[in-house]
């Protein structure tokens, strides 16, 4: 591997993995006379069997399972039916495989050579070849909404049966990110092509540890173990199909439900632990508690086109008025305060953008309200809410049905109402938000950014779907572009910080909070494996005790 590959890759490394329990092992039990052997079938107990089938809960379920056409694929489905090329080993910072068994740059980056292993399947027995690989990658290209990731492929050949080469217009800095996701994974297109995108989209086939038994969208999966499965993988033991023969994942919107199906071991595994039940089951000795530090941040959006937000003075003075830390102490072990775009999580972290970000709006309602004023609003009939040419400053805060959202969105309420503004909290299903966000037809909302690489930004602030706040600014897309294909670490990190200025400045949008997740699992689940960064969930190992 070239130099400059093990200096880009190093930057992936952002969390150790953590491995609660080591797969159950047997042992012979020791020699004994007759006598003693008789005595003790008299008294023993029977044999209870290891059970094979994992019960596991989450907020929510996506409607579709198919990366290629997914938005929001998550780690107990899309990612245990895919699965990636190549992942990252947190402690040398290299690449490690996954499915591929080797993977190769050219000198100038701009070549990438993978090698699969001869007689790799996908889960119905379809050949999982190069051609299978290089069809996968053009149809993610085509239809996905993330199909930027392969905007600089420029031509993938199949060399042989296992080997592909991937010729791009540029170095793809950005890829690496989407190689260790099941995004950059191969699905059997011949197959989609077969049935069709709207039936593959339920009930696709690709080559991870599991596959779709069953399926009502956005309220429960059954997953079978995929019986050809293969991983290379070198921190898990078992690199064949799971010890586990069935996975059964339920959508459990209700914090308290969510939470007390753990406790009550109706549930072995809950994902996204509910925030006021994270200390109870942290003291809980039955319970085992997964932190995870997430990429990204939740960030105040306000549409650039709104009449009121428009005017850059009247986002800073919003940003001037909402305190930071005081949000984060409320919502408590979930979030930390965040001022910048990009955060430790994330490739290309500059503390010097952090900093400039925190001083440029630190918190001080002198200078919100002084800023407010000179956008002309002022509160002329005393009753507490600015004015401007006779009308209120009222607006409204639009969120899902989140306990998280919905107590920072009261913390927001009650942090404007200082300044004068009258903010009325709106609560809709998370898919008529998620819409209204794209239309742009809203007053102020929350904007999730969830991913290990800033390239992210070209879709949160540019794409047509994302780009909630219609951020228009040629110089940041310009210099997005450019970062995408910066190779140098360094390089990179400094241009990303330069970007990150512009966006502060622009008042884009204002982060407010990294997001920490927990993921639970009963004790009586051994062997579990979960990143604390991407927060992925391994299963290979994972036996569950009687």
């Amino acid at each position: 591997m070239r130099h400059w590959q093990f200096a880009i890759i190093s930057l992936l490394v952002l969390g150790v993995l953590v491995s609660c329990g080591a797969p159950a092992t047997s042992t012979a039990p020791p020699t004994q006379a007759p006598e003693a052997t008789n005595a003790a079938a008299a008294t023993a107990a029977p044999t209870v069997a290891a059970r094979t089938r994992l019960v596991a809960a989450a907020p929510q379920l996506p409607d579709i399972l198919d990366a290629h056409q997914s938005y929001d694929g998550a780690q107990l489905d899309v990612e245990q039916i895919g699965q990636t090329l190549v992942r990252i080993d947190s402690e040398t910072g290299a690449l490690i495989p996954d499915l591929a068994e080797s993977w190769s740059f050219s000198d100038d980056g701009t070549v990438l050579t993978i090698v699969l292993p001869e007689g790799a399947a996908f889960s119905n027995g379809d050949p999982l070849d190069a051609q299978a690989l290089k069809d996968s990658w053009l149809r993610y290209k085509e239809i996905s909404p993330f199909g930027s990731d392969l905007e600089s492929l420029a031509a993938i050949n199949v060399v042989d049966a296992t080997t592909v080469e991937a010729t791009f217009t540029a170095p793809p800095a950005a890829l690496f990110a989407v190689l260790e996701t099941v995004y950059g994974g191969p699905w059997n297109v011949a197959l989609a092509r077969q049935v069709g995108d709207p039936a593959f989209a339920i009930n696709p086939i690709a080559s991870g540890p599991l596959v779709v038994a069953e399926f009502t969208p956005g309220s429960d999966l059954l997953l079978v173990r995929n019986d050809n499965y293969q991983t290379n993988l070198p921190f898990v033991e078992n690199k064949g199909p799971l010890h586990l023969t069935e996975v059964y994942v339920r959508a459990i919107p209700e914090d308290t439900t969510l939470a007390g199906e753990l406790e009550t071991g109706a549930v072995d595994l809950i994902m996204n632990v509910p925030a006021s039940a994270i200390e109870r089951l942290r003291a809980n000795p039955d319970i085992q508690l997964y932190e995870l530090a997430r990429p990204g941040y939740t960030g105040l959006v306000m549409s650039h086109q709104h009449p009121l937000f428009s005017d850059l003075r009247v986002r800073q003075a919003i940003a001037y008025a909402i305190d930071r830390e005081a949000l984060s102490t409320v919502l408590g072990d979930v979030a930390a305060p965040q001022y910048a775009f990009i955060n430790q999580a994330m490739i290309a972290y500059s503390p010097e953008a952090e900093a400039y970000a925190q001083q440029q709006f630190a918190y001080d309602l002198a200078a919100a309200r002084a800023t407010l004023a000179e956008a002309g609003w002022a509160d002329s009939n005393g009753d507490g809410i600015v004015e401007k040419d006779g009308q209120p400053f009222a607006v409204e805060l639009l969120i899902s049905d989140d306990s998280v959202a919905n107590l920072a969105a009261q913390v927001l309420q009650s942090q404007l109402k200082e300044i004068g503004i009258d903010l009325t909290i709106v609560v809709q299903d998370a898919k008529l938000v998620n819409e209204t966000l794209t239309a742009g037809d809203f007053d102020l909302s929350f904007d999730v950014i969830g991913w290990r690489d800033p390239d992210i930004f070209a879709l949160a602030f540019g794409a047509p779907f994302w780009n909630f706040a219609k951020y228009d600014n040629p110089a940041s897309q310009a210099q997005l572009e450019a970062a995408r294909q910066i190779l140098n670490p360094a390089e990179r990190s400094a241009a990303y910080a330069e970007l990150q200025k512009m966006w502060v400045d622009d008042v884009v949008e204002i982060p407010l909070w990294q997001n920490r997740r927990f993921v639970a699992a009963r004790t009586w689940v051994k062997g579990l494996i979960v990143t604390p960064t991407t927060g992925q969930v391994f299963l290979n190992d994972v036996m569950i005790e009687p």
